[in-house]
């Protein structure tokens, strides 16, 4: 099992921050398939009341739209950022299914109707969410690179990946996968074709092409974005 990297000492080799950054993402993913949310999910218990929790994901879908603009560059002047584009391109509307999701399921949840929808999106109970955005618009903002970019996109990537693995089945057993489009099938087959995908050979071609003056600092930017990411499906456990 892999286990959390631990601070000793300056990192001296290529190879050794290389392995440490690929590491990070293979904890990152493994601790978040195991969160709480997930084993919710994975459980006992009644459909909707395992679903309950999606329209405490309104603001980290809207707010992933923004990701995908921040993270875009106007004119792109290699093929690394044009990836970035592309990537952006093809996210960028989810949205849409999202909300027309929320419309078709809001009228099964308690305190479903839009007033109480975005007093929700505000609440205090609701702070990891928006704390998981901030995180990544900051990061996206402040690291210009697109390697660097294109590695916290793929914390996105990875953790959805594992999302999806644990709501899919439930979707199926409830009749729903068909009918629910950003949660369900629809969704599945669009990054099925997407031009850009997740893999262990991909990952580690991206660190490989970090430039070595951001690797340290993008260890700690890829455990931090990895922690919010669990922390707000804790608190989406907890809807």
């Amino acid at each position: 099992m892999i286990t959390p990297i631990e601070k000793k000492g300056n990192i001296t080799t290529h190879e050794d921050i290389n392995f440490k950054l690929q590491q990070e993402f293979q904890y990152g993913a493994l601790k978040f398939a195991n969160n709480p949310l997930h084993k919710k999910l994975k459980g006992d218990g009644q459909v909707l009341d395992k679903l309950v929790f999606l329209p405490r994901m309104l603001f980290f879908v809207m707010g992933f739209k923004d990701l995908m603009q921040l993270v875009r560059y106007e004119q792109p002047e290699n093929k690394l950022e044009e990836s970035v584009n592309t990537h952006s391109d093809e996210d960028s509307y989810h949205w849409e299914w999202y909300l027309k999701d929320l419309a078709s399921m809001s009228g099964q949840f308690k305190n479903g109707n839009s007033i109480d929808l975005i007093t929700n999106v505000w609440d205090d109970e609701s702070l990891a969410v928006r704390k998981t955005i901030y995180a990544f618009s900051r990061h996206m903002q402040n690291m210009t690179d697109p390697v660097a970019r294109m590695l916290m996109v793929e914390v996105l990537e990875i953790t959805f990946d594992k999302f999806k693995e644990a709501i899919h089945p439930v979707l199926k057993d409830a009749d729903l996968y068909d009918r629910l489009e950003y949660f369900g099938k629809m969704h599945q087959e669009t990054e099925e074709n997407h031009t850009t995908g997740i893999s262990e050979d991909e990952i580690s071609g991206l660190i490989e092409a970090l430039p070595d003056h951001l690797k340290a600092e993008m260890l700690l930017v890829v455990r931090e974005l990895f922690d919010n990411m669990y922390l707000m499906a804790a608190n989406w456990a907890e809807a």
